[in-house]
């Protein structure tokens, strides 16, 4: 029997434990973090990721816990369509629409399916070596654990990402985000929508949908300088100026949470890497493909690299087989998506009658166009 390690208990890390155990494979999964606690965050799931969780026999349960979007919408600054996706007809194609839950909640979902010894908490990564036999990954405090295969699910600043690329950087958006979970109730008629508004200035928008029966989720962008940070007891009166010109609900979201409730963090990604194993090690999630948030893809991709790991390493005896082919079959798209999501936040960060221009190009872009992107994302 095959065993792995999987450093990294977030989405994609937990996830891949999962897929893997269900094939009959023995992994642990080691985090640093003294507990899981994704607090402040929503995400989305969508069709691709939901088809994962189906195959896992969790879509239901997702489903239960999070909010159906029945409407996925862009709009400009006048209030005017810029795309929009509809429920009823990418669930025809794709079995499923997409599904906003709280990141907390998503992650308890997955941690109560695998057994207490398989996630280790409280257990600093710090490098791995490996041979023709075995890997060995090697923590802060002197342990040293050796399995067949490694797997780092580690996020974007993954050490081991920086260690393998040092060449590659961080690429900084030019934006910064405030997010935060509201105890908010969003109209009826718009209880299964969600809703981006962009500014005519330069990286400014609000995004928004219920997660579940008595939250929201928002998000804020604004282009301006990284490394910048918040006084808690001001956030709020910030945010508030800065959304002044979007509808009162966005006001309204804003009065009604805390200030030490606001996340804020600096977007980056990485420019695509041509390879994601070494030997018996490989990179998965954000670690491998991070991305911006543009699409609501990040948290699937990993969701996608679990299934395909997980089969992989079932079919093949030769970890180092499995995990190229793991690559060759993730890779290309994976890429696609970082590419086409940092453009996509590009013409955010545009400004005046380019953006207008902008805009207008992608509102009258045909409606098989915008199918066959969608078709792309959501295919496994």
């Amino acid at each position: 029997m095959k065993k792995g390690i999987i450093i990294g208990a977030g989405i994609g890390g937990l996830t891949t434990a999962i897929a893997l155990l269900k094939k009959g494979i023995e992994v642990t999964v080691f985090e640093q973090a003294a507990q899981l606690n994704e607090v402040g965050a929503g995400l989305w799931v969508a069709p691709n990721g939901m088809k994962v969780f189906e195959q896992l026999q969790l879509a239901d349960e997702i489903i239960q816990s999070g909010t159906i979007l029945e409407k996925i919408e862009v709009l400009d600054w006048n209030g005017s369509t810029i795309s929009s996706i509809i429920g009823d007809k990418i669930r025809s194609k794709h079995q499923f629409a997409t599904t906003a839950i709280h990141r907390a909640s998503l992650q308890k979902i997955l941690h109560r399916q695998l057994p207490v010894e398989k996630v280790v908490l409280n257990k600093k990564f710090i490098s791995f070596e490996q041979d023709s036999e075995k890997i060995t990954a090697i923590f802060a405090d002197g342990q040293r654990e050796s399995a067949d295969f490694l797997l780092l699910a580690d996020g974007i600043k993954s050490i081991s990402n920086l260690n393998l690329f040092p060449q590659h950087k961080l690429r900084y958006t030019g934006q910064t985000c405030w997010r935060f979970v509201v105890d908010f109730q969003l109209p009826h008629e718009a209880r299964n929508e969600m809703q981006e508004i962009w500014s005519k200035k330069r990286g400014l928008r609000v995004g928004f949908s219920q997660i579940n029966a008595d939250q929201v989720y928002v998000y804020i962008t604004n282009y301006q300088k990284s490394g910048e940070s918040d006084d808690p007891s001001k956030v709020l009166d910030k945010l508030l100026s800065l959304c002044s010109e979007f509808p009162t609900i966005v006001s309204e979201m804003i009065q009604a949470t805390e200030g030490t409730n606001v996340l804020r963090n600096d977007l980056y990604d990485f420019p695509p890497l041509t390879s994601w194993t070494n030997g018996r090690m490989a990179l998965l999630g954000d670690a491998a493909h991070a991305t911006t948030p543009n699409l609501g893809q990040g948290a699937c991709q990993a969701i996608e690299d679990a299934l395909v790991i997980a089969n992989e390493l079932h079919h093949s005896e030769n970890v180092h087989k499995a995990l190229k082919a793991y690559e060759q079959k993730r890779i290309k798209k994976a890429t696609h998506i970082t590419n086409t999501s940092w453009r996509f936040g590009q013409v955010t960060n545009t400004k005046g009658m380019l953006k207008s221009i902008l805009v207008s190009l992608l509102r009258y872009t045909p409606e098989s166009v915008n199918e066959k992107q969608l078709d792309k994302i959501y295919n496994l």
